[in-house]
């Protein structure tokens, strides 16, 4: 029999309707999805050991970086204890991607192939799709998936299932159910060779902080409103043609680099090469601002997330961020 670990994380595929009439998580959601599993016509039913941990009961919404070092320590706390053949995170969907994201580069190094799954709805809802997700990450572990980290899940839009590779998908849109990444694939045959590359420190080495900062750019930032040097670093994004405001007020990028004493501060999307706009080059002059490109912005909160927590030394959390481990580059220069 194939052996599973399943860490519970929480989320709506661990939820069920409470007294009140809300969604809650429950104790019982690992052994839902196991039990409806076996009950199940996949050829795997029945022939797989599974692990479970505790319930973690974090709601996707709530996932905190104190969180991310619990899934961490849960992991790292299982993992010694049996020779699996795969693990699954089941996780909400609300901050699936930048989990999965930040997982995806943690666990690049995986000998054996870990999936997130999760769910549109609570699970005993007729159009929840989470059963289907987790069947379809624990026949693609039996089948013998290439050791990596991905997400599996069912579309709503086209009822088309996918595999995405963890790092590189993205939030799923308000008003939809559905999640999308460049070159997710329908099948196990599409997977592609291993260009995995071994990562500079162990999962042992890593605990999270809180130093990193993320902006998004809107119409009247005032950036006065921050408090910038609590933060080893600065993330700010773009609009899509990858600019941001660089006139001479509190409303201008410019105006952030001159507040930010102690952070490195990253623009991403954004790339000052070519034939870009005046902002980005006008930006670009300023050597404190660093340029991010290829990555999803969840992505790029993450490798910041993790250079920052788990480097001290400038040549290493540049040469971590600039190097790709695990696919998360999607676009190239």
């Amino acid at each position: 029999m194939k052996k599973i670990l399943l860490i519970l994380v929480g989320g709506t595929i661990c939820t069920a309707v409470n007294e009140k009439g809300t969604l809650s998580v429950s104790e019982k959601a690992g052994f839902v999805l196991t039990d409806n599993f076996d009950k199940s016509d996949s050829e795997f039913a029945k022939k797989v050991n599974f692990t479970l941990t505790e319930n973690l009961f974090i709601l996707s919404e709530n996932m905190t970086v104190k969180n991310w070092n619990l899934i961490i320590e849960t992991y790292r706390k299982y993992i010694v204890k049996d020779n699996f053949d795969g693990v699954i995170f089941a996780h909400g969907t609300d901050t699936l991607a930048y989990s999965s994201a930040l997982f995806s580069l943690l666990l690049a190094n995986t000998e054996i192939p870990v999936f997130f799954v999760s769910s549109n709805k609570r699970l005993d809802h007729p159009e929840a799709n989470g059963n289907e997700n987790f069947r379809c990450a624990v026949e693609c572990i039996c089948k013998g998936i290439s050791p990596n980290v991905y997400v599996s899940y069912k579309n709503i839009s086209d009822s088309q299932m996918y595999i995405h590779l963890a790092s590189r998908l993205k939030q799923c849109e308000n008003y939809s159910d559905d999640f999308f990444s460049k070159g997710a694939v329908k099948s196990i045959e599409e997977i592609n060779e291993d260009n995995r590359k071994n990562l500079p420190f162990g999962l042992n080495d890593v605990h999270l902080s809180e130093c990193v900062l993320m902006l998004k750019p809107y119409p009247g930032i005032n950036y006065n409103a921050f408090d910038y040097n609590r933060f080893k670093a600065i993330l700010h994004g773009t609009y899509h043609s990858g600019t941001a405001c660089a006139e001479d007020n509190e409303n201008s990028v410019l105006h952030m680099i001159k507040l930010c004493k102690k952070s490195d501060i990253y623009l991403s999307p954004s790339i000052p090469e070519g034939e870009v706009y005046d902002t980005v080059r006008v930006i670009g002059e300023n050597k404190k601002i660093k340029f991010l490109y290829g990555l999803t912005n969840e992505m790029a909160y993450a490798k910041l997330l993790i250079a920052y927590s788990v480097f001290n030394n400038e040549n290493d959390i540049s040469e971590f961020i600039n190097t790709e481990y695990n696919y998360e580059i999607t676009e190239k220069r």
